[in-house]
């Protein structure tokens, strides 16, 4: 969300579908989606009661019943901050006319529908389905392993990655091969023990 002086400017919510480690963390794998009206109008409350101008990530967690929680307040821009403005919410060009005293564009709705992956922490989190095993939360490994090659098949953006600027993504890349011969180390001895 982005407030100032009183009023709601943007207002996005996303959904993440999984998060490095598994029960909770980074979102890997995530897909904005229209406001759900219970957490919705309990964010703009929360954000009106403290005055928290700016923007501001609130999460939320559900149980297995649906009743949503909240996990925590972030005033700062995340990683995912990048599904929002290929949304159409561009919360740091909003941040930068709050900052400079400018009038600052109201945002009234933005797409739904719309995927993004970090395919570094999304294979991660596949693995961890390996490490983690029978845990509560954690899908089987199999299941892991389908929904991630699976997810290949559905058209979305990935973080790092620009056709007009791939040195990001190059450098992702070279991050990406190293961890995941850690992680393989990291299966393979504990198999071994």
């Amino acid at each position: 969300m982005f407030y100032a002086q009183g009023q709601f400017y943007a207002r996005l919510a996303q959904w993440a579908k999984r998060t490095v480690p598994p029960l909770g963390g980074t979102s890997v794998l995530r897909q904005s989606i229209v406001i759900p009206p219970d957490i919705g109008a309990q964010a703009e409350r929360l954000i009106r009661a403290i005055d928290l101008e700016g923007y501001s990530e609130v999460e939320f967690r559900r149980d297995s019943t649906g009743t949503p929680y909240l996990m925590e307040i972030n005033p700062r821009l995340s990683a995912s901050v990048e599904l929002a403005v290929r949304a159409g919410v561009d919360f740091p060009h909003l941040i930068y006319q709050w900052a400079n005293g400018d009038r600052i564009t109201m945002v009234k709705e933005y797409r739904t529908g719309i995927w993004m992956r970090y395919l570094r922490g999304d294979l991660a989190t596949t693995l961890e389905a390996f490490l983690q095993c029978g845990r509560p939360g954690v899908m089987p490994p199999s299941r892991a392993l389908l929904a991630f090659v699976s997810s290949f098949t559905t058209p979305m953006g990935y973080d790092y990655f620009d056709w007009k600027d791939p040195v990001p993504a190059l450098s992702s890349a070279a991050h990406f091969v190293r961890y995941i011969a850690f992680l393989a180390e990291k299966i393979f001895f504990r198999d071994k023990h």
